[in-house]
């Protein structure tokens, strides 16, 4: 996976290459790239796509095309989330070309530890139930502003991103303290889905990311604090609805 990328980079080192220049690139085919999340470990990567008009199908067909043999891809639609706002595709590029010519990545600016946490939901009713009307129902009885939303987490922790994919499942990116452990922040995700999902994490090298800088933890605490404040908590939450740009779709490499 490290050759694909490295291949992929080397083209937008070129001297004068711009950000206009790089979304006229064939390989894109149309399809718009926002965000790029690489673990640690370099087992996989995570990225968020933007592919207007295209079929579930249609656009595997596509990033399998984009990363040939290198990586197996597994795609998602994304049915909604929180934190979308400032992710844009001219943001992505730039970030890329930056990195592409040897100016670091800024990485993830609101944190010091930004992790990956998969929630693979294990009782709906549950999740619906307690888990999603209580965050509905904290936000309501105790949220003046959105920054009150900070006491929806432990103390130093907070997240940037939330995605709820068409597989019934929901991926959440975060930032922890720097010195708190992958075990440590299992008990706490653990805790904070109240036994209705298992919870599987991975910490992001966030400076071998793309566009990460662009995430941030104001952004949201904004739109669920939006969100909390539309829901009617005298009764049950059936889902979290929020509106998507259109055509958005996840592959994980």
């Amino acid at each position: 996976m490290a050759d694909f990328f490295a291949q992929f980079m080397q083209l937008y080192a070129e001297e004068g290459m711009t950000v206009d220049k790089a979304l006229q690139h064939p390989d894109w085919e149309g399809n718009e790239c926002l965000l790029t999340c690489s673990s640690v470990d370099g087992d996989w990567t995570c990225c968020l796509w933007k592919a207007p008009n295209k079929t579930l199908q249609e656009f595997q067909g596509f990033i399998d095309r984009f990363t040939g043999d290198a990586v197996t891809n597994k795609t998602y639609v994304v049915e909604g989330g929180f934190g979308l706002k400032h992710l844009n595709t001219r943001g992505y590029i730039r970030d890329l070309i930056n990195a592409s010519q040897g100016r670091s990545s800024p990485g993830f600016l609101d944190g010091d530890k930004f992790w990956m946490v998969h929630h693979k939901i294990t009782d709906r009713e549950a999740w619906n139930n307690d888990f999603t009307f209580g965050i509905a129902k904290t936000i309501n009885d105790k949220c003046a502003t959105p920054s009150d939303c900070k006491m929806l987490f432990d103390k130093g922790c907070g997240a940037a991103l939330t995605l709820f994919l068409s597989d019934n499942t929901s991926v959440c990116f975060e930032s922890t303290p720097k010195d708190m452990t992958k075990e440590e922040f299992q008990k706490v995700c653990d805790k904070f889905t109240k036994g209705t999902a298992v919870n599987t994490l991975w910490l992001i090298n966030d400076e071998q990311s793309v566009n990460v800088m662009n995430l941030s933890l104001d952004t949201w605490n904004q739109e669920t604090f939006a969100w909390g404040n539309a829901q009617n908590t005298s009764k049950v939450v059936d889902s979290i609805g929020t509106e998507m740009p259109e055509g958005v779709n996840v592959a994980s490499q």
